[in-house]
């Protein structure tokens, strides 16, 4: 990524972690939780394009998908005991992560495969040792996410370590364009709080700066206007 699209980046981790802080404020919204999971996902996308631009792959991956069976057979182990945990808590989001079965993984692009698993990873992450009475020890979370990491270093090698390299690249600066939708989305449902809850509407027009990295506002075209009101 060149300067600007590293800017855009980081206003993404900006809005990401608006969302976790705040994100029992939107208790019920659903459209507007959607939203916010949205831009997220893409975060998370290009984050991982950017791990195999930076990493690479040398040479063909013979045991590709002898690794993504086994990743996907920890993740759903780890998912089981969201699950457990999600239905002891009557946690209905964290349920509807936790709700996923070995059929759904095989139905889903290669790229998206790690993606979910993360998502899943972080949870458990999140939750810690209150995941121990439904299996998850704090060495088996260390492997999962060991087990991760191998798998994003070898994911997408077809043929070579530059061509996977050159295809993350690109679609990297594609999903950086795709997220500007997911944004506008987000602004218009979020100018209702700009009069209910000016406090915390502030502070989201404050995450979705952009700024270059001497940390003064970047002016360019891919700065975001204040959200307006919706018409």
């Amino acid at each position: 990524m060149n300067t600007r699209e590293k800017n855009k980046h980081e206003m993404l981790g900006t809005v990401s972690g608006f969302y976790e802080e705040y994100k029992n404020s939107f208790t019920g919204i659903t459209g507007l939780i959607t939203a916010f999971i949205d831009v997220i996902s893409i975060k998370k996308e290009i984050e991982l394009n950017e791990r195999i631009v930076n990493e690479g792959t040398k040479g063909k991956v013979v045991s590709r998908d002898d690794s993504q069976g086994d990743l996907i057979t920890s993740a759903l182990t780890f998912a089981g005991a969201l699950y457990g945990y999600a239905a002891s808590k009557n946690d209905l989001e964290l349920l509807t992560i936790a709700d996923i079965s070995s059929s759904t993984f095989m139905r889903m692009r290669i790229a998206e495969i790690p993606l979910r698993v993360e998502d899943i990873l972080d949870k458990v992450d999140e939750l810690g040792d209150a995941l121990i009475p439904f299996g998850v020890t704090g060495e088996q979370r260390t492997i999962g996410r060991a087990m991760l990491d191998d798998y994003v270093k070898k994911f997408g090698s077809v043929n070579s370590g530059k061509g996977s390299k050159k295809s993350a690249s690109e679609s990297s600066k594609k999903l950086l364009t795709k997220v500007d939708a997911k944004l506008k989305v987000l602004d218009k449902l979020m100018f209702k709080f700009s009069t209910s809850n000016s406090d915390l509407y502030s502070k989201y027009e404050t995450a979705r700066m952009i700024y270059d990295k001497k940390g003064t506002h970047n002016g360019g075209s891919d700065t975001p206007p204040p959200p307006e009101e919706p018409k």
